[in-house]
């Protein structure tokens, strides 16, 4: 978000359609993310994103370049985690409007009508300050109904309680963006550590014929994460996901040493993995690791492109469950501790993986090394 950006009341933002640097549709907001720090205001750290044909994703609050004209700008691709709430992180919208509260000062019980955020000029934070109530019926009776609006400080009985992880209310009145019955919502909880659920959408497709300069004018004109733009994806038509069969990966230095009218098709690197739907997150980053990308392509049973998974959707898994907020989080990065985020999970096998467990098999021995 732009730091002359305006304050906002939480409420104003349901429902409201989200959509890419370029003008892409993302799909809809369905809540708020905060966290809840002992010494400070709560802390937005991101947004709730109903997305057509995945359910509610998760956009960090330092993706969003735009909050005017009844609409979200965000910048970057999205990932496809489907969103379960953190430990300490709460959702606005379906856990603070509407609850019944009661103020500091006379421990009178209120409602909450709704929460403004406004960006601290100093830290760059987005924080709640300010909390817009009703006063119960039950209140004295020159009072009761009123509206008031105090600082955060003054309300007691917040946070709230822990979220049930499994689901996130819909304040919208139209459920998910284009897929509420899509049955993701009752999800087995290890789907959401496979290759479809990390996953992002937007990836860099361009048709066999395409040359050279077609390929990079197409990651030019896109507003793209670095591991996005890092190389392109060759599939037959259509150009969108689920494309047409895909065909392979041309990573962009290759791109940029080639001859700008080189069809894209001879430049397939063949050793290059594509990723099954349900590879699970361990095989996934042994992938990652094994042939040093940044991305890898999610190609379905019938040989269609489905999406990317980058490197920064697994260090999201990985990562530590607080680690948006507190040292962890952003902008905050002079608290980190040195290695904090580098430590190895359970999963993580020893050592350097071997190739044999992706598509195609075999080492990366003997591989030029400019392409990756």
């Amino acid at each position: 978000m732009t730091a002359d950006g305006p304050r906002f009341f939480v409420s104003h933002l349901a429902g409201v359609p989200v959509f890419g640097s370029d003008g892409v549709p993302v799909g809809r907001v369905r809540d708020l993310v905060a966290t809840f720090p002992a010494d400070r205001p709560p802390r937005l750290v991101g947004l709730v994103v109903g997305v057509r044909g995945h359910g509610p994703v998760f956009v960090p609050v330092s993706r969003v370049t735009g909050l005017e004209s009844g609409q979200v700008t965000v910048s970057g691709a999205v990932s496809m985690r489907r969103f379960r709430p953190g430990p300490g992180e709460r959702l606005v919208l379906g856990q603070l409007l509407d609850r019944r509260v009661r103020l500091a000062d006379s421990g009178e019980a209120v409602t909450v009508l709704d929460v403004e955020v406004h960006r601290h000029p100093e830290r760059g934070r987005w924080e709640a300050d300010r909390v817009c109530a009703r006063r119960d019926r039950g209140g004295p009776a020159r009072h009761r109904g009123e509206a008031l609006a105090v600082d955060w400080s003054a309300v007691r009985d917040l946070p709230p309680e822990e979220p049930a992880p499994a689901r996130v209310r819909d304040r919208t009145g139209s459920g998910a963006e284009g897929g509420e019955g899509s049955g993701r919502e009752d999800e087995e909880p290890g789907q959401e550590r496979t290759a479809r659920a990390l996953m992002r959408a937007g990836p860099v497709v361009v048709p066999p014929e395409a040359g050279v300069a077609a390929a990079l004018a197409r990651i030019g004109e896109r507003a793209l994460i670095d591991a996005l733009a890092a190389q392109v994806y060759v599939c037959r038509p259509p150009g969108e996901p689920p494309t047409g069969t895909y065909l392979g990966t041309v990573p962009v230095r290759r791109l940029l040493r080639s001859p700008p009218d080189t069809p894209v098709a001879s430049l397939v690197d063949a050793e290059l993995p594509a990723l099954a739907p349900d590879t699970p997150l361990p095989a996934v980053s042994c992938c990652l690791t094994a042939f040093d990308l940044v991305a890898a392509p999610v190609v379905d049973g019938g040989g269609a492109l489905l999406g990317a998974v980058t490197v920064d959707a697994v260090l999201d898994h990985l990562l530590p469950d607080r680690w948006r907020e507190a040292e962890y989080g952003m902008p905050d990065f002079e608290g980190a501790q040195p290695g904090a985020a580098g430590a190895r999970t359970e999963e993580d096998p020893p050592g350097r993986p071997g190739a044999a467990a992706f598509s195609p098999a075999g080492p990366p021995g003997g591989r030029d090394e400019g392409d990756r």
